[in-house]
């Protein structure tokens, strides 16, 4: 096969690859949206009082929310998973937070 063809094929290949990995481009309104759907579940994560809400991060994606960062234990995990739900504009939660181990000892990053 001659080199141009197989130089044309590989970027054929990688521009359909780059092409898969994004999404459709958001529009200004669907970025405020997104924008605001993720400080409203911030605010609900941080209004609750029993739940430790300092090492969550929030993020939304045409109203679906990932939440990162960790937590001490099951209950606050399952906690930020129901909060979030309940958020006008939330349309799904990915939890991908971590359980901390150890989290209530003497470490100064503890409650």
């Amino acid at each position: 096969m001659p080199r141009l063809i197989k130089h044309a094929l590989a970027v054929a290949v990688l521009c359909g690859l780059a092409a898969c990995a994004s999404g459709p481009v958001k529009t200004e309104e669907q970025k405020q949206a997104d924008k605001v759907t993720a400080e409203r579940v911030e605010e609900a994560l941080n209004a609750d009082r029993t739940l430790y809400a300092k090492h969550i991060f929030v993020h939304a994606d045409r109203g679906v929310i990932h939440l990162s960062g960790y937590v001490w234990d099951r209950p606050d995990y399952e906690q930020a998973s129901f909060i979030a739900e309940n958020v006008p504009g939330v349309t799904r939660v990915v939890n991908d937070l971590e359980l901390q181990r150890n989290g209530n000892t003497d470490n100064p990053v503890a409650r």
